[in-house]
């Protein structure tokens, strides 16, 4: 228990004023006995009270030690950093966390001033803190930056002062905790959330120029396909329309593809088919499509070439042919739309057994802040690009998504209205050889006669069987029709003698494709399957094979790949 020294004191005086009275009156007194009994008395009440007054002030020294060693103790475990100081703000102790953040031994701490302690860490917001706190006593709870030796820290900074009830002594604790993490974490939601607010603005944009990507070549189409139907429309006129709509179609088909693409890129689905073709006739029919694509895009007046290093050496790598073309494709495509005049120049060197590929052209260029975005979906140099150019700004992220997959790195070098110089090399094994070996003829390249052969379509939509029909009509071949996938298989139960091949679609009503596919392999375990699919995943394409199917084609069907998969697969001879 501890007492309040006033207190005691106060007591004490009393008692001794009592006891000097008390020897006045004595003294006063005639019998002697009598004065000599009270004399012996209050002697002895006086040495009482005096062993009194020591026991209480040696209970109260005690027990304010006993506090300061709890305190003391506590603190030490303390995580938080503590620093005490007297009256004149000089440090009279600092606990073991305050020494481990601020990386220091007690003996640079102690009797240190602690405004001055603090100047190195160059913080004024602290320094006036701390000089109100000791000047006016006015308590302080901050949270600032804080240099230390081992990072810049956050920390939430405490000024209290405390006044002793056992004595007159004034002291001031300053205590700092350390608050990095929930700021990192506040940073973090905070960026999260213009990241987010951000990818709103973009998706909104992205949605919007969708919407124009979208109806202007369907604008084309079911326009231009009503003036089809007036009989008398010119000859010439007729052509010139069913080339709109046939550009048209492709330009659909291409969007759809890339968001597509960008989908199974995020996701992980696609996949990677490596295989050895030749570099030069890859590049020679990327350079064909652009070329002639530049009358379409009234870009006559721009040089388009083709550099390599020698034309008459053929160079075979080994990669995903499909997929270097697209990343080609989609680099001319940015070319094209940015460069208004001037040239577009791609190619490739060889150094080190590697083909380093690039895109080279004169236009807009694009500013040094901007290298790293333009890669980022739904990315356009700016939104009034969308409206000028048009674009989805989807074409450069799948680059980098299948350069990612194909282990090569995209390079950039622009300056704004100087053009640019998109480069990048793909790791694939370099094989040259003296001469250009000449491509194998097409089924459409030569006249072939299928009129031996029976083929059974299985197409739900009769659109899609006419179609076909369409296509496979120069070649003779005899059709039987299937709306679904029991009728597959009872027509090859039925003619299994004379079918030769099936052209499967996947999705169909009652039995679909790969259940059909299974049930007529079972009947002719030997009889060619072609799968017609409109699902673009690889996973899907990957079923279709597992359950039978030899071959497939993708929707919308390309008719030279239709035709070629069909010779490939037929018997050579009936």
């Amino acid at each position: 228990m501890i007492l309040n020294s006033n207190l005691a004191i106060q007591t004490n005086f009393d008692y001794i004023c009592t006891v000097h009275i008390g020897f006045f009156i004595i003294q006063q007194m005639k019998n002697d006995k009598t004065r000599q009994l009270l004399m012996e008395r209050i002697s002895h009440l006086e040495a009482t009270i005096t062993h009194l007054s020591e026991r209480l002030h040696h209970l109260n020294q005690t027990s304010e030690k006993d506090l300061e060693q709890r305190l003391a103790i506590t603190i030490n475990n303390i995580p938080l950093a503590i620093l005490n100081t007297d009256r004149h703000g000089y440090i009279t102790a600092a606990n073991p966390a305050f020494l481990k953040v601020f990386d220091l031994q007690s003996t640079d701490v102690i009797n240190k001033q602690n405004i001055k302690f603090f100047q190195p860490f160059q913080n004024t917001e602290l320094q006036k803190k701390i000089i109100e706190l000791i000047d006016d006593r006015v308590q302080f709870d901050i949270e600032l930056p804080f240099p230390t030796s081992k990072k810049d820290t956050f920390f939430r900074c405490r000024g209290i002062s405390i006044s002793s009830t056992i004595s007159d002594a004034l002291s001031f604790i300053i205590i700092i905790g350390d608050v990095s993490k929930r700021k990192l974490t506040e940073h973090e939601l905070i960026k999260a959330l213009e990241k987010a607010e951000e990818s709103d603005k973009l998706k909104t944009a992205f949605l919007a120029s969708m919407s124009h990507e979208i109806r202007t070549p369907m604008n084309h189409i079911i326009g231009f396909t009503e003036f089809l139907k007036d009989p008398d429309l010119p000859v010439n006129e007729r052509e010139e329309y069913s080339q709109i709509v046939y550009d048209s179609g492709h330009v659909l088909l291409r969007l759809v593809d890339d968001i597509i693409d960008i989908a199974k890129i995020e996701s992980g689905q696609m996949q990677v088919n490596p295989s050895v073709f030749s570099l030069n006739e890859l590049l020679a029919n990327v350079y064909r499509s652009f070329n002639e694509m530049r009358g379409k895009k009234d870009k006559e007046h721009i040089t388009f070439s083709l550099i390599v290093p020698d034309k008459n050496m053929n160079v075979f790598i080994k990669t995903d042919a499909v997929r270097l073309q697209q990343i080609l494709s989609n680099l001319l495509d940015n070319a094209f739309k940015f460069t208004e005049s001037g040239f577009i120049e791609m190619g490739y060197t060889i150094e080190n057994q590697q083909a380093h590929m690039f895109v080279k052209d004169s236009g807009n260029g694009i500013s040094p802040d901007m290298h790293t975005l333009i890669f980022k979906r739904f990315r356009q140099l700016d939104y009034s690009s969308t409206k000028k150019y048009g674009g989805t700004g989807l074409g450069l992220s799948i680059v980098k998504g299948l350069l990612d997959l194909l282990e090569g790195e995209i390079r950039l070098e622009s300056i704004p209205g100087k053009g640019s110089l998109f480069s990048f090399s793909i790791p694939g094994i370099i094989i040259q050889t003296d001469k250009i070996h000449k491509k194998p003829e097409t089924v459409s390249d030569k006249k072939t006669d299928w009129s031996q052969f029976t083929f059974l379509v299985v197409e739900d939509e009769r659109t899609n069987y006419n179609l076909l029909m369409i296509m496979l009509r120069p070649f003779k071949a005899n059709l039987i029709w299937a709306k679904d996938g029991q009728e597959a298989i009872n027509l090859m139960e039925a003619n299994k003698d004379i079918i030769d091949l099936v052209l499967m679609d996947i999705r169909l009503p009652r039995i679909n494709g790969y259940d059909a596919t299974i049930a007529i392999k079972k009947i002719n375990p030997g009889i060619p399957v072609i799968a017609q699919t409109a699902y673009a995943m690889e996973i899907e394409i990957q079923k279709a094979m597992e359950v039978g199917c030899d071959d497939y084609v993708t929707k919308p069907i390309e008719r030279i790949l239709l035709l070629d998969s069909i010779e490939r697969h037929l018997p050579k001879k009936k």
